[in-house]
């Protein structure tokens, strides 16, 4: 229940969160920097390039982002959050991976039946969004040299980065429409397509969730094999036929530990030993640590920006001229 809730919290304050950042940009020319009241730095949480970019810079240099702080604030929570409690950033906090959710559950309410993709097919698909985290992984955190990255980082297109990413929404080209097209009918057919097959952010965090101490267990003498857990598990996990569910692609949603008839079959806990969480406590803390972290940051200085404004005033004006 508390997962749903946050969910539902998310998705409302990032939708929030966009409308005020468009006021911010479209008021800009006429208040100037007072606009930027407007714009919450949790919204550079959608620059994971410019994040990823700034965290490579960070580790050589020491520098935190002083452009987009919150960007790699985000990045480095999720990251550790991935490690710690594997993929429940997924389940619980992105609005993309939320949409995907309810367009699927929506199709269902209209045509019942789940469409499954063969195991096989799941794989080769698969591959695709950890080919292009490691691309953007070679290319980065690689190739990159570290002066590169802090040049980046300083560069007039990074500051204004997300005004770019804003223009591209408004203003997308037919290819861009023609792609979220298949992208939605494609969520609607199967469950969680984006997030099982497309997205690099995804990949990227399965790299530290393959070493999370959390899992799902399964207690084989008192399962019935009904095999609900299966059905339900949106990343098409064969739950009932493991001892511990070990995939990175788990998101630990918890919908096969809620949905499962015989109590304690399964459980969420530790790979070693025999600490247990309910859904309601992993929830808990992993909101907790998302939270917490923030407030640190805030506390820190390390997630409002306080260069932005001086630079918006001066990039601002040619934002549709700069590249990178």
């Amino acid at each position: 229940m508390l997962r749903k809730i946050s969910q539902y919290y998310y998705l409302l304050f990032f939708s929030v969160a966009g409308f005020f950042f468009y006021k911010a940009v479209t008021l800009f020319p006429t208040e100037g920097v007072s606009a930027l009241k407007y714009r919450f730095p949790s919204i550079e949480g959608f620059l994971p390039i410019s994040a990823l970019v700034a965290l490579k810079s960070y580790l050589f240099s020491g520098i935190f982002d002083p452009v987009h702080p919150a960007g790699l604030t985000i990045l480095i929570l999720i990251i550790l959050s991935a490690f710690l409690f594997k993929r429940g950033f997924c389940s619980h906090i992105c609005p993309i991976g939320t949409v995907s959710e309810l367009l699927y559950r929506f199709r269902k309410k209209i045509i019942p039946g789940d469409l499954l993709i063969p195991t096989w097919l799941g794989y080769l698909l698969a591959s695709i969004k950890y080919l292009i985290a490691l691309f953007f992984i070679k290319v980065i955190l690689i190739d990159m040299p570290y002066d590169a990255t802090w040049q980046f980082v300083q560069s007039p297109y990074n500051a204004v980065a997300d005004i770019k990413m804003l223009k591209f929404f408004l203003n997308p080209s037919a290819l861009t429409v023609k792609v979220l097209i298949v992208l939605i009918v494609l969520s609607l057919t199967f469950p969680q397509f984006w997030c099982r097959f497309l997205c690099p952010y995804g990949a990227f965090m399965n790299i530290f969730a393959f070493f999370s101490p959390l899992t799902i267990k399964r207690n084989n003498e008192s399962c019935i094999s009904c095999k609900k857990c299966d059905k339900i598990c949106p990343s098409n996990l064969k739950v009932s036929t493991l001892n511990a569910v070990t995939s990175p692609e788990c998101t630990l949603c918890c919908s096969c530990v809620e949905v499962c008839p015989v109590r304690n079959t399964l459980s969420l806990g530790s790979r070693i030993g025999k600490f247990t969480l309910t859904p309601f406590q992993y929830s808990l803390i992993l909101l907790g640590f998302f939270i917490g972290g923030m407030i640190i940051a805030k506390i820190t200085g390390r997630w409002q920006s306080t260069v932005l404004p001086e630079l918006w005033q001066a990039y601002y004006p040619l934002v549709d001229k700069l590249t990178h």
